[in-house]
């Protein structure tokens, strides 16, 4: 009898497991990936791909307020408009984020770290999840410059 009882249980372990799936599989029988959207929009399609800038008339953006408006001269040619909606500061960092008014979507987030020999190193970026196009804060030969780069160039999906 107890031999039995442990062929059912078997058994039962048994079609139990078979009929349960492990992985559920797409209906088209494909594995679900976020594809990138190249196809989408381009923000800056009027802009150079390399804008050179210099980061010291930024530094009054870590004196606004969240929900203040700001015009940000990047160039001659382009001016960011919009609303800060986040701050924050540490010991060694401050950052900011800036909804833009004139390029629907858009976010600019500037930091700037102090080193440990006081000198300042800036990092930012200028995104839009809905156009395929973004500008990267870079530094070079002791210049900075917002670089034009693809949306996917900055992050995965």
């Amino acid at each position: 009898m107890r031999n039995l009882s442990i062929t059912v249980l078997s058994v039962c372990c048994m079609l139990c497991c078979l009929s349960s799936s492990s992985q559920t599989t797409h209906p088209s029988g494909k594995i679900p990936l976020n594809e990138p959207d190249n196809n989408k929009p381009k923000l800056f399609a009027d802009l150079p791909d390399q804008i050179q800038f210099n980061p010291n008339n930024f530094s009054n953006l870590f004196l606004l307020r969240v929900g203040e408006s700001v015009n940000i001269p990047i160039s001659a040619e382009f001016t960011f408009s919009g609303q800060v909606v986040s701050k924050a500061e540490e010991a060694k960092s401050s950052s900011v984020v800036i909804r833009s008014s004139n390029r629907v979507g858009a976010r600019l987030v500037f930091t700037k770290v102090t080193d440990a020999d006081n000198s300042n190193t800036y990092i930012g970026r200028i995104i839009s999840l809905q156009h395929g196009d973004s500008y990267e804060i870079v530094s070079e030969n002791n210049q900075y410059y917002f670089k034009k780069k693809g949306l996917y160039d900055l992050m995965n999906e």
